[in-house]
């Protein structure tokens, strides 16, 4: 039995197809994941599954009873309610119950001998018991502090109005999970949410008993949850039995057997061809069927090529020295009247630190700042790769911030080294780009520059935002018909183009895809500089960082090692928390085995993508460096083959010893030379 059906279903973006001809059916207990590029139409099918927009062809069918709750990217939330308040109207037929008992209770508190009273008030009891409508108040607090916005943050009494863009998300995300509807729609929904906040999300999604679909770019999430996965992509939307990594797995066979079939097709059609030009001697009047075939073949629609995702930039040359901090601290003022944000996009970039006080802070509604962090000391490397972590509202924005330059330290010092080049993308970079919003795509990033040296090869702004999967058409679309997606990895090229040796990512994985994320992730693995994390992706945390600075009670503290070793340390283990799995190191190789139910599979799979990308793309730094070592020592090796070629050739006055001590060096030698050789053939077929 399905819950909502989607038929023959349709849908146009302008003159570009989203979908056409998809039957989906969500059924009771389903666990839906909706995945593919920025702009593909993933929100628009969530969209369309709720019943906010019309389909274009086909049809949409569902009782109009079900009870459908979708989580949307901009939020509609009721201005003038508290948070609380807020969150309780979402309560659903559980509210609607605790309203009724009340209004029954009042009356009867009128007319007590009242029998029709008290049976209705033995009904309402009997239903309220049913759904749990008594543990509203508590559920809904619950979930609040989950979610970083309970008491503690002194947020409940707050009206929604006042909230950040970031808080604003959050309450929408609460009323969702509290209205706990037959059919639950989530997008993007652990975006602003801290790495706690996402596993008890997570935890919380695996005990839902009702129909989730959800679309999301964190892919431990994405993989423990999901029993079904629909990809929406190049007009089509296609579905897959199983979890995340059995999708990679299915994708991966599809794509080898898509280029086989392509490579057999070009080959017949060559064959044809040539056979077709041999002259009228060659074909007689019985080919005629053959002539209509290679007609056919020649007049036959090709699938819409799938682009690939380009994040290659130049950058200057780094220093020794990165960023030097001498006894840090940073701190927010506080201010008694927070001005209402009504836009929910329209939060400054570390607002949502302003909301959650701290160890050290100030009383609410007093003038005194709120200290974040105290008595921070470190040298960044060049090379360093560095995660920072931490609850929300501890600091981690407000310190990328006054690295960046725009709020400064409230105590100690902070030096950037003389050819630090920075560039900071920071979790609202959408919000940026809203005072060009009627300008085109490509004059955004023509006002960063014209022409830029990607990989030895100049390029234009147009053929750089190519390589960003912008097409031509595209490019001269004002920027407000972008997707976030699309106006993230806007900006994103916009960063790049200026090529900067120092990168600082304050949750750049927010309403980006998942295969922007793995190209960004091996963009990161290659790039020749400095470059430090705020995420709450857990994924992307172990593909790029090697060191983490957590914050706790005001201080940074240090750990070596990727967010899982981190995770792993933390004992005891925090009730419901799981630890999260490794991922493989980008481009290196799957772990061994096929795919397991859970992150672990997902992590194998990508690994074998991720080797497949490798190893059909431009070579890496690394790999660059491992192609000039092997050309210097060939020579050295070949040269000591011969010697040792000529010396066994003449045996003559040599002990047995040490013509077995050769022999033996020669066969290990032979034996490195032809892997040298092998490993190289396979790197220079690569471009670089």
């Amino acid at each position: 039995m399905s819950l909502i059906s989607l038929v023959g279903a349709g849908k146009d973006f302008g003159i570009r197809t989203l979908f056409s001809d998809l039957d989906l059916h969500v059924g009771p207990r389903e666990r839906l994941g909706l995945i593919g590029p920025n702009g593909a139409g993933k929100s628009t099918l969530l969209k369309v599954l709720a019943g906010a927009e019309p389909l274009d062809r086909g049809a949409r069918r569902c009782s109009p009873r079900l009870n459908v709750v979708l989580l949307d990217q901009d939020p509609r939330l009721d201005p003038a309610r508290t948070v609380l308040e807020e969150v309780f109207a979402a309560g659903g037929e559980r509210l609607a119950l605790l309203q009724e008992h009340e209004e029954i209770s009042l009356a009867l508190a009128a007319d007590p001998d009242s029998t029709t009273l008290l049976a209705r008030l033995s009904a309402c009891n009997q239903r309220m018991d049913s759904c749990n409508a008594w543990d509203l108040e508590r559920d809904c607090h619950e979930v609040l502090e989950r979610l970083g916005i309970g008491g503690a943050s002194g947020l409940l009494s707050r009206r929604v109005a006042e909230l950040s863009g970031g808080n604003q998300r959050r309450v929408a995300l609460a009323a969702a999970l509290v209205a706990r509807p037959e059919v639950l729609l989530l997008d993007e929904p652990t975006n602003h949410l801290d790495a706690e906040g996402v596993e008890w999300l997570q935890s919380w999604l695996d005990r839902y008993p009702g129909a989730l679909v959800l679309v999301t770019h964190d892919r431990y999430l994405l993989d423990r949850v999901t029993r079904r996965i629909v990809a929406v992509e190049r007009g089509e939307a296609r579905p897959y039995e199983g979890n995340y990594a059995a999708y990679l797995e299915r994708r991966a066979e599809e794509e080898a057997s898509e280029q086989a079939s392509a490579a057999k097709f070009r080959g017949t059609l060559r064959r044809e061809l040539a056979w077709l030009r041999q002259g009228p001697k060659a074909r007689s009047t019985k080919q005629k069927a053959r002539l209509q075939r290679i007609e056919a073949m020649r007049e036959a629609p090709l699938r819409q090529a799938k682009g690939e995702l380009s994040v290659r930039a130049s950058s200057h040359r780094l220093g020794k020295r990165a960023i030097t901090a001498e006894g840090l601290a940073v701190a927010v003022p506080t201010s008694p009247e927070p001005e209402p944000i009504r836009d929910l996009a329209a939060a400054t970039p570390a607002e949502d630190e302003l909301s959650a006080p701290l160890a050290g802070a100030g009383e609410a509604g007093s003038a005194t700042p709120r200290l974040l962090l105290r008595d921070f000391s470190y040298d960044f490397s060049p090379e360093d790769r560095v995660g920072i972590i931490g609850p929300n509202g501890a600091g981690k924005s407000s310190l990328l911030e006054v690295i960046a330059g725009r709020r400064p330290p409230s105590a100690g010092s902070l030096e950037l080294g003389s050819t630090v080049k920075l560039a900071y993308f920071d979790q609202h970079s959408e919000v940026l780009l809203a005072d060009r919003a009627e300008r085109k795509v490509i004059d955004v990033v023509l006002e960063a520059a014209s022409r830029v040296q990607v990989d030895g090869v100049e390029l234009s702004a147009s053929q750089l935002l190519e390589r960003f999967l912008f097409p031509p058409a595209q490019q001269h679309q004002p920027v407000a018909k972008l997707s976030g997606g699309e106006r993230r990895r806007l900006h994103l090229c916009r960063l790049l183009i200026e090529a900067p040796n120092v990168l600082l990512l304050d949750e750049p994985t927010n309403d980006l895809d998942v295969h922007t994320l793995a190209v960004l992730e091996e963009f990161l693995e290659d790039f020749r500089g400095c470059v430090l994390v705020v995420s709450h992706d857990r994924w992307f945390l172990d593909r790029t960082c090697d060191r983490l600075f957590c914050f706790r009670d005001g201080r940074l503290e240090r750990f070596e090692g990727n967010y899982s070793a981190w995770l792993e340390r933390q004992l005891p283990a925090p009730s419901g928390r799981a630890t999260a799995p490794k991922p493989p190191p980008a481009g290196g190789p799957s772990a061994a085995g096929g795919p397991a139910r859970g992150a672990s599979g997902a992590s194998a799979a990508s690994g074998k993508a991720a080797d497949g990308a490798a190893g059909s793309g431009r070579r890496s730094f690394r790999e660059n460096r491992e192609l000039a070592t092997i050309e210097r020592d060939l020579p050295a090796w070949e040269a000591r083959r011969r010697s040792l070629e000529a010396e066994l050739a003449s045996p003559a006055n040599q002990a047995y010893e040490r013509l077995e001590t050769l022999t033996r060096e020669l066969a290990d030698l032979a034996e490195r030379i032809s892997s040298a050789e092998e490993r190289w053939l396979e790197l220079s077929e690569r471009g670089s």
